[in-house]
């Protein structure tokens, strides 16, 4: 049975998807927003914060430090540990992707229009985050065993294998970029969605990463 995607219904940018590759405990994870929110539900331990963690506010703010990704800031918790899970994945190095799916309606013609972010990551034991890349791109991300509409995006090929960087540009083709610096990214990002300009975007999400990130206390 297949799940039809979700359409933007405002004029504005709105968020309509986000998903996970080969990061974390997950596979291939999907999940939608409904009139721009998420909600998930499940037993503690089960991956909720980490999902958060590592789709927003992270593809709008491209820094992998444990201090703007981590919901505790701790500094033990880097990103190849979402990959190679400390040492428990059976391989020893591991390529993933996380990603976030826009949407709006153009307020004249009533046409929709899509705007995907994405962060490409390869951990190696003992290195690291190898590399990493990011992507912007108006396609729509397709993962599943019905036919992609055309124009559509995959993050793995038909072997389900995570896309290298270069077989993503290859992927993306005329539809978008890839960027390999953060500050490039963040741009194209600011100049896709919000047309902020570099302090203004900045400070946007400086308080998302704030408002995310902070622990939170308790006085007795």
């Amino acid at each position: 049975m297949t799940t039809a995607l979700p359409e933007p219904l405002r004029t504005r940018w709105q968020p309509l998807r986000t998903g996970l590759v080969d990061l974390f405990h997950y596979d291939v994870e999907e999940f939608h927003f409904r009139d721009g929110r998420l909600l998930l539900r499940g037993n503690n331990g089960t991956g909720k914060s980490k999902v958060l963690a590592l789709t927003l506010p992270f593809l709008l703010d491209a820094d992998l430090s444990p201090r703007r990704v981590e919901p505790d800031g701790d500094p033990g918790k880097r990103m190849e540990w979402n990959l190679l899970l400390g040492g428990e994945h059976p391989h020893s190095e591991r390529l993933g992707y996380t990603w976030i799916e826009f949407g709006r309606l153009d307020p004249t013609s009533g046409e929709t229009h899509f705007r995907t972010l994405l962060c490409g990551l390869k951990a190696v034991s003992g290195r690291g985050i190898a590399r990493h890349w990011y992507a912007v791109t108006g396609q729509r991300v397709h993962h599943g065993p019905d036919a992609p509409a055309e124009g559509a995006l995959s993050l793995v090929d038909a072997t389900g294998t995570a896309l290298s960087r270069d077989r993503l540009v290859e992927a993306v083709g005329g539809h978008g970029m890839v960027y390999d610096q953060a500050k490039t990214y963040r741009r194209a990002v600011d100049e896709a969605l919000f047309g902020l300009g570099e302090q203004r975007y900045g400070a946007l999400v400086d308080l998302l990463v704030r408002a995310c990130c902070t622990p939170s206390t308790s006085t007795s």
